[in-house]
């Protein structure tokens, strides 16, 4: 009787190790898709949760939706202040523990076409993470 217990905890043991390892992620990825100051963007904010961590690259809908920056172009002829298509590649960050990052992606140039979340990815130097809907 005492090695059927033995034999059962661990047992037990074995099975939920890996449950606890998937839940230990080195960052939390929260998708919103409505903001105060970007109508139509995918808002993507991660959180760091171990001391250190590099977002490498970050992608909403495999790269079909851009990463957004907020700057002035000349769009048909005047100058617009807002949330434009970058044009630069993305740029890695180093967050330490706590450390929350947000960043927008969409298409705020193409008028019609919506960026509709279906998954984003966060590169980081700890593996892939992926959230979807």
């Amino acid at each position: 009787m005492k090695r059927f217990f033995m034999i059962l905890t661990t047992s037990l043991l074995f099975t939920s190790l890996p449950s606890q390892a998937v839940n230990d992620t080195p960052v939390t990825v929260k998708v919103s898709h409505a903001g105060p100051e970007c109508y139509g963007c995918v808002y993507v904010t991660v959180t760091a949760k171990t001391d250190t961590v590099l977002i490498k690259k970050i992608d909403v809908n495999r790269g079909k939706c851009p990463m957004l920056t907020h700057r002035k172009i000349a769009y048909r002829g005047r100058n617009v202040d807002g949330w434009w298509p970058t044009d630069k590649p993305f740029t890695p960050r180093k967050m330490t523990f706590a450390d929350s990052i947000l960043w927008r992606f969409g298409h705020t140039l193409d008028f019609g076409k919506a960026c509709n979340f279906v998954e984003a990815r966060v590169f980081t130097n700890q593996g892939t993470f992926t959230v979807s809907q």
